[in-house]
């Protein structure tokens, strides 16, 4: 399998999480799970670009980590910083455990799926660009 048809399949599953996060929004379901997939959805989508780039990247899931990954070949991926795209790593990994005392709300849900649309919409255009 060529290094785009990879990209693509990343870049299917980081759609998928996408309008999974946006059905639970409107649903209204537990916010931290609509946040989860909107986390999701941003790390699959800057891996697409990181596969595509043939940047390796291994077995991470922080966000700001494979943003700096991204940044190495293209400077404006720090852009995803302005947007607070970094910040959905912690809040989606911690809230799903029921011992951490982090609650999600649904205003965070809802800037959560805000943020993985505008960061789907930058990896995207970033894809198509190559």
């Amino acid at each position: 399998m060529s290094r785009e048809e990879i990209t693509a399949k990343w870049l299917k599953k980081a759609r998928t999480d996408l309008r999974v996060a946006e059905k639970l929004l409107e649903i209204g379901e537990e916010p931290w799970v609509i946040v989860f997939h909107a986390q999701q959805a941003v790390e699959k989508a800057l891996k697409a670009y990181l596969v595509l780039h043939n940047k390796h990247f291994g077995k991470v899931h922080n966000i700001a980590r494979l943003i700096d990954l991204c940044t190495e070949v293209d400077q404006d991926f720090s852009q995803l910083y302005e947007i607070g795209v970094d910040e959905l790593y912690p809040l989606a990994i911690e809230a799903r455990y029921p011992d951490t005392g982090i609650e999600v709300t649904m205003d965070e849900a809802e800037e959560a799926v805000r943020k993985a649309k505008l960061a789907l919409e930058f990896i995207s255009n970033k894809i198509n660009e190559k």
